[in-house]
């Protein structure tokens, strides 16, 4: 048994590595290419109908954003395998990674040069992830699987969908699955969003991104690093 520890290095995408969001991106390339264009306006304004309840707070903040990461994958509905990679690979090398944080890619270089083993994890669809990690030279990848029937996306994830708390129990069961033994007190995590606190928490370097505004106040009363 491997009774090494290793330290790791985890980076949220959107927001925080970079500073487009996935979603947008998606709707740019629809309209761009003509494809996909009834999903993309219903994706959009059926969510942005829902915007007066979230702001009355009939629905709560977590399941609005959850909302928003979860249906995304409508926008692929129907669309093959081999067509879907060419537009992760767009929305990767054309409209992601351009938007590349200096600060941020600059620790993770720092990471990768001390022997941590970095992972990039997101709600961000995992096909898309790996792309980008393969790009970065990033070392694995937790994001949010969507199934497949017969060589097409079927419109829907496989749960869980990979959002606050199930983004870090996907973190710890992937760690699991690796037989990985990890020093947490020593690894690093980053993130800009309050949702990711169960995420920040995990480690013992903690790092905010231009956070959200309850997510840099608990920054300041912990003492975490902000970038």
């Amino acid at each position: 048994m491997n009774s090494i520890e290793t330290k790791i290095a985890l980076f949220d995408l959107d927001g925080t590595l970079v500073s487009a969001h996935l979603w947008l991106g998606l709707t740019k390339h629809h309209l761009k290419t003509k494809e996909k264009l009834w999903a993309t306006f219903w994706y959009f304004f059926s969510h942005m109908a829902l915007m007066p309840f979230w702001k009355m707070r009939f629905i709560s903040t977590e399941k609005y954003y959850q909302g928003w990461g979860q249906d995304l994958v409508g926008m692929i509905k129907g669309i093959k395998i081999e067509k879907a990679n060419e537009i992760f690979n767009w929305l990767a090398d054309e409209y992601l990674l351009p938007t590349l944080k200096k600060d941020v890619f600059e620790k993770l270089k720092k990471h990768q040069e001390d022997g941590f083993l970095t992972i990039l994890t997101s709600g961000s669809f995992q096909e898309l992830l790996e792309i980008i990690a393969s790009r970065l030279n990033i070392n694995f990848t937790v994001g949010t699987k969507l199934e497949v029937i017969k060589d097409k996306f079927s419109g829907k994830i496989i749960p869980p969908f990979c959002f606050g708390q199930g983004k870090a129990e996907k973190v710890k069961k992937f760690l699991i699955d690796e037989h990985l033994k990890i020093n947490f007190k020593e690894s690093f995590a980053y993130s800009d969003s309050f949702f990711d606190m169960p995420l920040l928490e995990l480690v013992g370097n903690p790092v905010v991104v231009e956070p959200d505004e309850k997510l840099l106040e608990i920054a300041r009363n912990k003492g975490w690093q902000i970038i």
